[in-house]
This record gives structure tokens, sequence and C-alpha cells, in this order.
């Protein structure tokens, strides 16, 4: 019974920190794969999903990359810095929550 115990928390940790990195929600899919370990298995054939902040696509390739890269682990090319137009001073600034001009609040 502990065993049983010890490999359905392990699933779930495993089958959170793949979910993760696919861009799929951590909590929903460690607690799937608590209660049925064999969906670890599902997410290896489930594709990456866009997830903002955590995934995005590469402009080159068009596969799902880990938004923190700088350079495409598929094809090797540098990846382009995402800039946005801050609506309060009208400065371009790079991709994040606040702006660094003039610290609003951004929206896209």
């Amino acid at each position: 019974m502990f065993r049983l115990l010890i490999l359905n928390i392990v699933a779930a940790m495993a089958g959170g920190i793949i979910a993760d990195r696919k861009g799929r929600n951590y909590l929903v899919w460690a607690v799937l794969c608590f209660f049925l370990p064999v969906s670890v298995f599902l997410l290896f054939i489930l594709p990456p999903q866009i997830a903002r902040g955590r995934t995005r696509k590469c402009p080159h390739c068009s596969r799902i990359i880990s938004e923190k890269e700088t350079t495409c682990r598929f094809c090797n090319r540098e990846l382009p810095i995402n800039l946005v137009q801050c609506d309060a001073c009208g400065s371009f600034v790079p991709e994040k929550d606040y702006c660094m001009q003039c610290n609003k609040k951004l929206r896209y």
C-alpha cells in the first residue's frame, strides 16, 4: 500500500512538471496523474500548447518553445525580442507586465 502511494506521488510530480513544460496546467495534471498514473504517458503524446508567459512559437520553424529561450532548440536560430507599445507613454518596450519607461501596466 505504501509503495502504491509513493508511485502515485512520483507520477503526480512527474506529470505536473511535464505538463508545465508543455504549457499546460501544473495542478490539474498533477492531480490527474496522482489518481491515474497512466495519464503520464498521455502527456508524452500530447503536443505542447502556447501558454502566455511560459511558451511561444518560434518565428522561424513554428515549433513551440519556452518563453525564456533566446535561441530555438529545434532550428538553432536566434529569436527576436518581442516589443509592445505602451498605451500610456507610447514607447516600445519588451513584453513585460509593466512599462519600463512610465511604470504603467501593459495590456496586450
